[in-house]
């Protein structure tokens, strides 16, 4: 029992993994043209502190003291994301307010996002003795993880006034959909006899996926769309954005799998022959026997998801007029269990075509967050940026739950 709950625990951290970027595309409003490459990866959750992560990737030993730790930050309720994104776009934007720009955006994404009980991590991590005469919790656990291609095209346009510039722009998306599982168990739960003679359980939930044992790349196993929006004015010392993305949805149709679980049981342990023929004790153990009854294969049929899209509404104020500025936002995404993300920091330019950017956040599929990013511009030709959204997760990896980073490199012309 021990061993399936890890098993499904690792399955949630690992498949899953939201990271709180801006749009590559209305992240920058320079005019002419431009082309840029770009990649960028964010874990979090509210309780697993990094130094865990870290040991879990590396095959290292997790100590006690790093299960503790995360234990005890956990609530009933605990949330895991994950996104992985690269990318190419083009653009142009007229220089003149009368024109209407174009975009162009590629992208191969990776997302996924679950909810998980704190019983569920205990179990996983301590084993079911410290359940003795209880009953852990495994209901409401939720996972979903998907990945997929992203084709993206839409228009720019920028409405100068005179005191101030309109932002506007808007994009849409069509989908290859290339690997999905959707886990959802709304009932579960394990209880241990107090002289650890058996174990009680009953598990009812449901598991959808499309070829998520498989690799492809281009193939698809599903198509969707989305929308991408971006409203901002920008004045002489203040300005304000809303800024939506990836509202859509993805149709599975191909390699699809169907399983239901609804079962109760009592696990009494198993029989061993320790003087088997052969000299095999454990050949008289039917696996399936164990197992069976616990999973139900169904039809694998058509089905939908709904992508985890985000709503952000940001505003600053210049505090100068070498553009020094402070801000603060809002983002929520439509995920289970996600934390309205709330943002504050500064923004400042240094010499030599040097920019950085702090900030404090607090949200998300974690808890608090310190970003940092650096920029450099060269001329007007070239500009690289290079970031992270939790510098504590490095830092401060017993303290941290969450890990990301992100560059990007943009030539204009």
């Amino acid at each position: 029992m021990r061993r399936a709950a890890l098993l499904l625990l690792l399955v949630i951290i690992s498949t899953v993994a939201s990271a709180q970027f801006s749009h590559p595309i209305y992240a920058d409003w320079t005019g002419g043209y431009s082309v840029g490459i770009y990649g960028r990866y964010q874990l979090s959750t509210n309780g697993i502190g990094t130094d865990l992560q870290f040991s879990a990737y590396q095959g290292k030993l997790l100590s006690r003291k790093q299960r503790e730790n995360a234990s005890k930050r956990m609530g009933k309720v605990n949330r895991v994301g994950i996104d992985l994104d690269y990318g190419i776009f083009a653009k142009h934007l007229p220089d003149s307010a009368k024109g209407v720009g174009w975009f162009v955006n590629v992208a191969s994404r990776t997302h996924g996002h679950g909810k998980f009980t704190k019983d569920l991590f205990d179990l996983a991590m301590f084993g079911n003795a410290m359940f003795a005469g209880k009953t852990a919790d495994l209901s409401n656990i939720e996972v979903a993880f998907f990945t997929y291609k992203q084709y993206e095209a839409g228009i720019l346009k920028q409405i100068k006034k005179t005191n101030g510039t309109w932002n506007l722009g808007l994009g849409l998306s069509l989908l290859a959909g290339n690997q999905n599982l959707q886990l959802s168990i709304e009932q579960a739960s394990l209880y241990t006899d107090a002289d650890g003679e058996y174990l009680d359980g009953n598990f009812t939930g449901d598991i959808r996926s499309a070829s998520i044992s498989t690799g492809q790349y281009f193939d698809a196993n599903g198509l969707g769309f989305s929308a991408s929006l971006n409203v901002g004015y920008e004045g002489k010392k203040f300005g304000l954005s809303f800024q939506a993305s990836d509202l859509g949805v993805i149709s599975w149709s191909k390699h699809l799998k169907h399983t239901e679980l609804d079962t109760a049981f009592r696990f009494e342990g198993v029989e061993m022959d320790l003087f088997a023929s052969g000299g095999n004790m454990f050949s008289g153990i039917d696996l399936d026997s164990i197992v069976d009854g616990f999973a139900t294969p169904m039809e694998g049929t058509k089905y939908s998801t709904t992508l985890p899209g985000s709503i952000k509404l940001e505003g600053f104020y210049k505090l100068n007029e070498k553009d020094l500025r402070i801000y603060a936002g809002v983002q929520h995404r439509f995920a289970p269990a996600y934390f309205p993300y709330i943002f504050v920091g500064t923004s400042s330019p240094l010499p030599k075509g040097f920019f950085i950017d702090g900030r404090f956040t607090y949200g998300g599929f974690g808890s608090w967050n310190l970003g940092l990013e650096l920029r450099k511009r060269f001329g007007n030709v070239l500009e690289v940026r290079l970031g992270t959204n939790n510098l504590e997760g490095y830092v401060l990896p017993m303290v941290g739950t969450s890990q990301s980073g992100y560059v990007s490199i943009a030539g204009f012309f």
